[in-house]
């Protein structure tokens, strides 16, 4: 883990080498409408225009105002899940039942960055600290640290007069198993690895990003997606892998001082089965889509994000607790 430490710090110490030189391409990170342009000194950045076609200055657009800056932030999110009382097949509530209700709450205090190294490549890393409820039964501790880099390999080419644009970013990371996973209740021992803060298996992360919007409206489309390809841990467990789509349309409203940046979409999640000692686990795995809805608000380089997801179909593999709400607070700096 320390040998990780170093290697971001070195990253980071050392992006000067890669950000260049030019007084312009610092204002470029400034831009927030794509007419600033114009102000800009265009001799001195032709030959970076000329082959990147404007490139560099698309590269310094966004949905939200900070987001080509690097940025800082903290952000907690609360998932609660509910399975109610089971009963006999016959529905008779005076026979035994086979499982007992059940209400489970998963929060997280989440610590992120994103990093430019360059305008168009960037790292994004974000550790947990997980407080997890079942049944009044709580288990706390560290997750797993997420490190994710993405590169933009296509972007429309920009003027001051263009209205629509694309751009879209690939790239891929790892999950380290700094999370616990081992951890033990009090007269109940070792939790199933579902309860456990961390998975103690090393995943390796597929991830890309389209966004597009239309300059004169304000409105655009997001979307994000990541393939995890887990691994086994310590105690022969396997989480299966999974894909994750999050499909958003966003619209931009600027006042004076602050800009808002309301949201919606849809949100999917798949998984299969996981492995325990190479057997399949019957409970696990299965299809979840979601909708959502927030608002974001920014004001100069400080942002405030609220997320709200509810299920809107779910289709579970076994006996698995039904999905009953997510949501996410976030407090970001960027510079």
């Amino acid at each position: 883990m320390n040998k990780l430490y170093l290697v971001i710090f070195f990253l980071i110490s050392f992006s000067s080498v890669f950000a260049g030189e030019n007084p312009d391409k610092d204002l470029l990170k400034n831009i927030k409408k794509l007419s600033d342009i114009s102000g800009i000194n265009e001799n001195s950045l032709k030959g970076d225009i000329s082959e990147t076609g404007c490139d560099l200055c698309g590269c310094y657009m966004g949905l939200e105002p900070n987001f080509n800056m690097n940025s800082v932030g903290v952000r907690f999110s609360s998932f609660k899940f509910y399975s109610p009382a089971h009963t006999a097949p016959d529905g008779n509530s005076d026979h035994p039942s086979d499982g007992s209700e059940s209400t489970e709450y998963y929060s997280n205090i989440d610590v992120y960055i994103r990093y430019y190294i360059n305008p168009k490549f960037r790292i994004i890393a974000t550790i947990p600290f997980s407080f997890n409820e079942i049944n009044t039964k709580k288990l706390n501790g560290f997750g797993d640290l997420v490190t994710i880099a993405q590169y933009q390999i296509y972007n429309t080419n920009m003027t001051a007069e263009t209205n629509f644009w694309q751009r879209i970013f690939l790239g891929g990371g790892f999950k380290f198993p700094t999370g616990v996973y081992n951890k033990s209740l009090v007269y109940y021992g070792t939790v199933e690895p579902h309860f456990q803060p961390g998975t103690g298996s090393f995943d390796f992360m597929f991830s890309g990003l389209y966004i597009a919007k239309l300059e004169n409206t304000g409105i655009g489309w997001r979307n994000d997606f990541i393939y995890t390809v887990s691994t086994a841990n310590k105690n022969d467990y396997r989480f299966s892998n999974r894909f994750n789509v999050a499909s958003t349309f966003t619209y931009e409203i600027d006042t004076e001082t602050l800009t808002f940046l309301p949201h919606t979409g849809l949100y999917f999640e798949s998984a299969g089965e996981d492995e325990d000692a190479g057997q399949p686990v019957t409970d696990s795995g299965g299809d979840i889509l979601f909708g959502t809805g927030g608002v974001d608000v920014f004001y100069g380089d400080y942002s405030l994000d609220f997320n709200y997801t509810f299920p809107i179909s779910e289709k579970l593999n076994g006996d698995q607790p039904q999905n009953e709400y997510r949501f996410f607070i976030g407090l970001g700096f960027a510079f």
